[in-house]
């Protein structure tokens, strides 16, 4: 590097206040080559939401090649609230087995120990994210089917199992988030109808505690596999190729292997209003689960797996809905109008779950 280079690699950006010289290895693993000068300049709007999880910006590098050749880039940056690695150890491992997920290119931790992630920028509008079309339908399935054929390497695989999170996590939280339901609600602090509807029912409580034991029982001796635990078309995002990738991996863990699949495909056939059948798109998915190396079981076998996946799928949420329906944390309040649908969420899910599977 040059005295001039030397000079400016000391320059505090506005990016997170990083200097120009922890971020030159960033702009040069994302341009390809080496490089010789970098601007920053913002292009994109600001992503939403912003600061929930993480900080987001979207900011692009001008730069200058050392044969005096210009070129720009744009990538993706996220800085997590929390201290200490958070996803960039997933993305690692992700792109060791070829994950259909956007580039890495690099890591930092900053000053105060957040972690600071730069991946490929991909289009994550609402029209690339679609899947209302049919086609788009089914490669959104067929994307899932692909994550979920991965099969972790020895050293993945203990790591995830380290990992403090995952789904068994999430269905152990629900029988005491229950619990708390019933008191808050008892208290009128999640409103009248669930006041009502806890008052006069505490052998619901009962019920749906005894439903989520089973739903854990159930779910712990399904084959597991890799899963991504919020596997939405929120998190999904366009190449410029058009290519579709899935994003936010920070929570993928070893669970039910498919778990995932159980929100889209497991609903209920009276629930269902898509334009494709569901028995179409469920054999789309195992065909393509088999094309990317999967070992698929019977549909038979299948469909009664994610039928009590979706139901765990809804159990997990608990404690969030009702963090939520209280007011949410400090750090993330909840407005009254989200208090209120996390309220309306409760009652319908807990009075459906009731009337169809106690």
């Amino acid at each position: 590097m040059s005295p001039s280079n030397v000079q400016a690699s000391h320059e505090v950006t506005p990016l997170f206040g990083l200097t120009k010289g922890e971020l030159w290895p960033i702009v040069e693993e994302a341009a390809g080559m080496t490089v010789a000068s970098f601007d920053i300049c913002t292009e994109h709007q600001r992503p939403e939401p912003y600061g929930y999880t993480s900080e987001k910006e979207i900011p692009t590098f001008a730069y200058v090649t050392k044969t005096g050749r210009a070129g720009r880039v744009t990538i993706f940056v996220k800085r997590f609230h929390r201290t200490g690695p958070a996803e960039s150890q997933q993305y690692r491992f992700l792109q060791a087995h070829q994950a259909p997920i956007p580039r890495m290119y690099g890591a930092l931790l900053g000053p105060d120990e957040r972690e600071i992630l730069f991946l490929e920028h991909l289009d994550t509008s609402r029209e690339a994210r679609s899947i209302r079309a049919v086609e788009r339908l089914r490669e959104f399935v067929a994307l899932m089917a692909r994550f979920h054929a991965i099969q972790p390497s020895t050293e993945y695989r203990a790591w995830l199992e380290q990992a403090p999170w995952g789904l068994h996590a999430g269905l152990a939280s629900a029988e005491p988030a229950l619990d708390l339901i019933w008191e808050h609600a008892r208290k009128g602090e999640l409103g009248q109808d669930m006041k009502d509807f806890c008052s006069s029912s505490g052998r619901g409580l009962r019920q749906l505690q005894s439903l989520a034991r089973q739903v854990m029982a159930r779910s712990l001796q399904m084959p597991q596999g890799l899963i991504h635990t919020d596997f939405s078309t929120e998190n999904t995002g366009r190449r410029q190729t058009g290519e579709r990738l899935v994003l936010d991996v920070e929570w993928v863990s070893l669970g039910p292997r498919f778990f995932d699949a159980a929100e889209l495909l497991g609903t209920p056939p009276e629930r269902w209003r898509r334009d494709l059948s569901q028995g179409e798109l469920t054999r789309h998915y195992l065909e393509e689960y088999a094309r990317w190396g999967g070992s698929p079981p019977s549909l038979e076998a299948f469909l009664d797996d994610i039928r009590i996946l979706w139901i765990a799928d809804i159990l997990r949420y608990l404690d969030w809905h009702l963090n939520r329906g209280l007011g949410g944390s400090a750090a993330s309040p909840a407005d009254d109008d989200e208090r209120r649908a996390c309220c309306d969420y409760l009652h319908g899910t807990l009075t459906m779950l009731l009337a169809e599977h106690c």
